[in-house]
């Protein structure tokens, strides 16, 4: 059996700004990893149903989508270490508003400004690309979306503290949700300043001619972006409701969807390690396309599903395939994208996406109240089925040589 060479999978060099990036993306992981196993847990716990809080997680997409765009242009105009400070402070003014209320209505406007300040982490991709030679790109992505999974497998561990409150200690269910929910909201504190610091190591290319959207790269950005919104759409439109689901129609709690979530996220990270090397055998957007088109029919077998076991099983193999793609996608974007202009064509892709996570919640919750709790998979696996499609015929004769400076 062939043993797996390190330098496989880790770039050549890491420099010590972008050793920081990568702890401060850590902590950031650990605190997702958490808050994705019980937010959702805890609004159910407060009385609200599917279309009340796909309209909350909607609200995020909609306060990204406002900003994204305008960070990227300001980043690539003046450099992205006089934004990102506004951002981490929007950031904890939402986190203390959804940790003070149990209103709807609060909830929306937290995270609509939640949502505002990831608008700013639409730079921390170029960022990244800034510290790697377009070689060690792939390898770059995927370390860092290797110890991104990792970090949120372990904070979603997390969830087997709230039955252990409620059984051990005289807690109810809300008040152990909250409790650790406020767990996670620290934990991600702890990623501001590793975050900043590696900026100091981030050699940018500045874009000296103001605020303008004519950029080389608009025909890369814009199939991009159609990808990104197909993507997410298909994505979102059922797992981004993904916990209201497990524990409506299986009664799961926050310690089986945390054993489920650290199974999938080790899985899917083992697949962030070997994209560069599939990469590498099959090319990029081979690679992406098979990965996304194998997640069709993972999808398909969801309503199929007898048990939590076997919904499990299939969840991990779906996010498994799919991880695949992800640094590839990153990856192939940034190299296909002028040095220049990468702020602002993340953003717009970033905005793409957003616009997906916008419609996509809503449309998924209206679906689970009103057809049924299992329709939104027959529309998310045919979303899946046109991602892949459009990925081969909108990339397949784009070259990186035509997009390199």
């Amino acid at each position: 059996m062939q043993k797996l060479n390190p330098r496989s999978i880790v770039p050549d060099k890491v420099s010590l700004p972008a050793k920081l990036f990568l702890i401060g993306m850590i902590f950031s992981g650990l605190g997702n990893g958490v808050v994705n196993v019980v937010l959702q847990l805890y609004l159910l716990s407060l009385g609200f149903n599917s279309e009340a809080i796909g309209s909350i997680i909607m609200m995020n997409a909609i306060g990204a989508a406002l900003l994204t765009i305008p960070a990227g242009i300001l980043a690539d105009r003046y450099g992205t270490k006089k934004i990102v400070l506004f951002g981490f402070s929007l950031w904890w003014l939402g986190a203390i508003l959804a940790l003070t209320t149990r209103s709807v209505e609060v909830f929306r406007l937290a995270f609509l400004v939640i949502g505002v300040s990831n608008a700013i982490s639409a730079v921390w991709t170029p960022i990244y690309s800034y510290f790697f030679e377009s070689g060690d790109m792939d390898r770059a992505f995927g370390l860092l979306g290797f110890l991104n999974i990792i970090s949120m497998s372990i904070g979603s561990l997390l969830g087997f503290i709230p039955p252990m409150l409620v059984a051990n200690h005289g807690f109810t269910f809300q008040s152990a949700y909250w409790t650790v929910l406020t767990l996670g909201v620290g934990i991600s504190v702890l990623q501001t300043p590793f975050l900043l610091c590696s900026q100091r190591g981030a050699v940018e290319s500045k874009n000296e001619e103001g605020f303008t959207f004519n950029l080389k790269s608009k025909s890369v950005v814009a199939k991009f972006s159609l990808l990104t919104v197909i993507g997410s759409l298909g994505v979102g439109v059922f797992f981004s409701l993904f916990p209201y689901y497990a524990n409506k129609k299986f009664g799961i709690e926050s310690d089986a969807l945390g054993s489920l979530f650290f199974i999938s996220n080790l899985t899917s990270a083992g697949a962030n390690v070997l994209a560069p090397r599939v990469s590498k055998r099959l090319g990029a957007l081979k690679a992406i396309v098979i990965a996304i088109s194998l997640c069709v029919p993972f999808y398909l077998m969801i309503p199929l599903a007898p048990s939590f076991t076997w919904l499990s099983l299939i969840y991990i193999t779906r996010f498994s395939v799919r991880a695949m793609a992800n640094p590839l996608v990153t990856s192939l974007f940034m190299k296909l994208v002028h040095g220049e202009e990468k702020a602002t064509a993340n953003s717009i892709r970033t905005m793409a996406m957003q616009g997906g996570s916008v419609v996509a919640p809503w449309l998924g919750g209206q679906i689970m109240a009103h057809v049924s709790l299992d329709a939104p998979t027959s529309l998310g696996a045919g979303l899946y089925a046109i991602h892949a499609t459009l990925y081969y015929f909108l990339l397949r004769n784009v070259k990186e040589a035509q997009t390199t400076s």
